[in-house]
């Protein structure tokens, strides 16, 4: 042989053997997982899934090469996989250097069923290394809903037979109804609205409420605001009534008319609980509202705010602000706000405030000051605070004639555990406080239970029972 081939020969001999020697070949060869398992929550039908990560590790000091990663489902999975930047249920010939990683993706998608009750989906991803396969399991419930998405809806009820899914703004049209039915879910994709130019109906019950919340059902989800919009009632729009639901996590729970009103909209809200906003939880426009036995609680700004004028009542009502509980809030808002003006465009737009009334009511939260009144002449200003707890150095030592029978800036000692949020402790200066005739005129609490039993009922939504 020519020493010019063979030197050839030589290199390619010695190029193979380097190749070969680069990878992990060994018959024992198996990959490490961030996860053995990926759960997915609730996922909606029709709608697909958020994403999750898997991550998959070669831990040798080698190149390993994976000659094969497959959904077991194949095609008629509903999971789908995105593999190192390559979609595709099957993909093959992949290289992980050493102790190095890779991504892998996977989505769900659920077809509708018809059914009520959520189903399990299971599949399996399949690793093939060096004639090995090593699998990890996934998992999601599926649930089939109601799907409303970008519609303009006509009078129609929402039964509880399955959740409903907003997607998008969804309008009420002007003189429709909407009628929800008691244990009704309803769910808003991300910055989704519900926006009501007719009347809004829904009537829940203690052991079944309805419920407002984002679509977002991870556990690590179930306190972040602004997951949603909100319910906007807009001017024009009588005759609403929501008596037992919760809406929550969304960035303003009701808006009651806006900043161009020229129709005042009413709302009858009773036995509610509307809390945690990344804005406001209720703000009403130069509108009409009568509130009882409510949590209105947790917002980035003003928990409860009343601007522009209106008329209003709240009788034992739980108003508070402790936003992301001590952290997060702007100190310089306030649980709740009243004013007969608002700024439009750098215009300041007034209106009369008839009445903003408080009986047997708790206004308190983590700032010094929970109650913030502006007044601009010459509009109608007319306010009350009646046997109630209130947080404000602002006003503690006022001879105002609004505020009578006030309890000043005393800890009303709430409980924050999730099951019984705001309620009472068996220390709350709140006890007993209140006034007889409004507690008998409304005899039963959040919880329905009756508040005349004892010496006077408390202050709030709740009353407390001491356990025997």
């Amino acid at each position: 042989m020519k020493p010019f081939l063979y030197l050839i020969f030589i290199i390619s001999i010695a190029v193979v053997s380097c190749n070969k020697e680069q990878y992990y070949n060994s018959s024992d060869a198996a990959l490490k997982f961030s996860a053995d398992t990926i759960s997915f929550d609730t996922i909606f039908t029709s709608i697909g899934s958020s994403t999750q990560r898997l991550m998959v590790y070669n831990p040798y000091d080698k190149i390993l090469k994976i000659s094969g990663v497959k959904l077991v489902g194949s095609n008629t999975s509903p999971f789908s996989l995105n593999v190192d930047g390559k979609a595709g249920n099957v993909v093959t010939n992949i290289e992980i250097y050493p102790k190095d990683s890779m991504y892998i993706f996977v989505q769900v998608f659920v077809n509708p069923t018809g059914g009520n009750l959520p189903l399990l989906i299971r599949d399996s991803i399949m690793f093939t290394i060096n004639q090995n396969t090593q699998f990890v399991k996934l998992i999601a419930y599926g649930q089939d809903v109601h799907l409303i998405k970008k519609q303009s809806l006509k009078t129609q009820t929402w039964v509880a037979d399955k959740p409903y899914l907003i997607h998008g703004d969804v309008t009420l049209d002007t003189l429709e109804t909407l009628t929800i039915a008691k244990g009704a879910i309803i769910y808003f994709h991300k910055q989704s609205n519900l926006l009501v130019k007719g009347t809004l109906v829904a009537e829940g019950d203690l052991t079944t409420p309805i419920l407002f919340r984002g679509d977002r059902l991870e556990k690590e989800y179930s306190e972040i605001p602004g997951q949603w919009g909100g319910i906007y009632l807009r001017p024009g729009s009588t005759n609403n009534l929501l008596n037992w639901v919760i809406i929550q996590n969304g960035t303003t729970g009701i808006q009651l008319g806006d900043y161009k009103s020229f129709t005042k909209p009413d709302l009858q809200l009773s036995n509610a609980i509307i809390k945690n906003m990344s804005y406001c939880s209720l703000l009403a426009i130069d509108a009409k509202m009568k509130a009882v036995n409510c949590v209105i609680a947790d917002a980035a700004m003003y928990s409860m705010g009343l601007i522009g004028g209106g008329d209003y009542e709240f009788y034992h009502c739980t108003i508070a602000n402790y936003y992301g509980l001590y952290a997060g809030r702007d100190f310089s808002s306030a649980a709740l706000k009243i004013a007969n003006y608002y700024m439009d465009s750098s215009i300041v737009v007034t209106g009369d405030l008839v009445n903003a009334n408080f009986y047997n009511s708790i206004i308190y939260g983590n700032n010094s000051n929970e109650i913030l009144i502006e007044n601009k002449e010459p509009q109608l200003f007319n306010y009350k605070f009646d046997h109630c707890l209130l947080r404000s150095l602002t006003f503690e030592n006022t001879t105002k004639a609004e505020f009578t029978n006030i309890i000043w800036n005393n800890d009303p000692k709430f409980t924050f555990k999730p099951i019984a949020y705001l309620e009472l402790d068996t220390l709350s200066s709140a006890k007993d406080k209140g006034d007889v005739s409004i507690g008998q005129t409304y005899p039963l609490d959040l919880k329905k239970v009756n508040r005349t039993l004892d010496t006077g009922p408390d202050l709030g939504a709740y009353e407390r029972v001491a356990k025997k």
